[in-house]
């Protein structure tokens, strides 16, 4: 069993890096908590390190306020025998911090279809709702008992990868492990108004700007929007503050794919986020540019300007339509 593996590898091993995806989200900060509780109630050092912040919405869930940013450190003092990466498919997505991982063992525990596997021990779980359930069974293949603190992380991060429990990947087990968590000294609806319902009133201005701002195309099956730095520096936001304008897109009926583009880095690169409501496989999509993520949800960079990035995606998407209709035809 691939649990047993890690946790022998644990108990071997004193020191331990932490370390989640770039522009880290619920799942990726919720599972790195839950698992820096477990590594030390077993009696380990660890050290919690991403690329980018904690999101202001994220930082109410304990222990938060020990994630510490790659860029504002000093790299000489960072020390560890074992790299532990959660819900990070491919390497690239780890940012800066890969570069020091060269000679260190690495343990992978990720749930995305598009993983690479590129650690020493991976564990590739696809049925798993998230990173923040893989981490569960860890706990309790450990046999360590959850306490209060562990409990809201790993609800935060199954939640928030589910979409609430309204996502096709949430699944018995799932509801199994969420009846569980909520024994623990925690108010669901609390959580759910610290990362949902603390929205400023700038970012509801933004939002009705993109709303405003709607594409899609002829036939209604895919709908796309923008946030370019423009935007964002005159609303005076940071680019996490648009993460879910995407939840509020998904819902236009009849679209079948969703795509959001976002400038970032002077707007040399666009970030691309794609969410699909039928069998659509956006993850393909991604993959084409290098990203990936779920069939349903997943992600990529495209190096060009905004407008480029549009045309090179929308191609894309037409692409995959036509290819998922012509293999429908077939079937039937």
């Amino acid at each position: 069993m691939i649990q047993k593996q890690i946790l022998e590898t644990i108990k071997k091993n004193e020191r331990f890096l932490v370390i989640a995806h770039i522009n880290p989200e619920g799942d990726s900060i919720g599972s790195q908590l839950a698992m820096a509780n477990l590594l030390r109630t077993m009696g380990k050092t660890v050290r919690i390190i991403n690329e980018h912040s904690v999101p202001k919405n994220l930082m109410f869930l304990p222990g938060s306020d020990q994630i510490e940013v790659f860029s504002e450190l000093n790299k000489e003092d960072i020390n560890f025998d074992v790299a532990i990466i959660l819900d990070c498919p491919i390497p690239e997505r780890i940012g800066g911090i890969r570069n020091l991982l060269k000679g260190k063992q690495i343990i992978i525990i990720d749930h995305h279809i598009s993983d690479q596997s590129f650690g020493d021990i991976n564990w590739t779980d696809t049925k798993a709702s998230s990173a923040g359930e893989m981490v569960y069974q860890v706990f309790k293949a450990a046999k360590v008992p959850l306490d209060d603190a562990s409990a809201v992380c790993i609800y935060v991060a199954i939640m928030t990868d589910t979409g609430s429990f309204r996502y096709s990947n949430t699944t018995v087990a799932t509801h199994h492990i969420i009846a569980e968590l909520l024994h623990f000294d925690f108010s669901p609806n609390k959580v759910y108004e610290h990362i949902y319902e603390t929205k400023s009133f700038e970012v509801m201005k933004l939002l009705s700007e993109v709303l405003s701002n709607l594409k899609r195309s002829a036939d209604g099956r895919y709908v796309w929007f923008r946030v370019t730095d423009q935007m964002l520096k005159r609303n005076k936001l940071t680019a996490e503050s648009t993460e879910d304008f995407i939840a509020f897109v998904r819902m236009i009926e009849g679209a079948e794919v969703v795509a959001y583009l976002r400038e970032i880095e002077n707007g040399s690169k666009v970030k691309i986020s794609m969410r699909s409501k039928t069998d659509i496989d956006v993850n393909a999509i991604a993959g084409h540019f290098g990203g990936g993520g779920h069939k349903a949800a997943s992600g990529c960079m495209i190096e060009a300007n905004i407008d480029q990035a549009e045309e090179m995606l929308l191609n894309q998407i037409k692409k995959s339509i036509a290819e998922h209709n012509g293999k429908n035809n077939q079937e039937k």
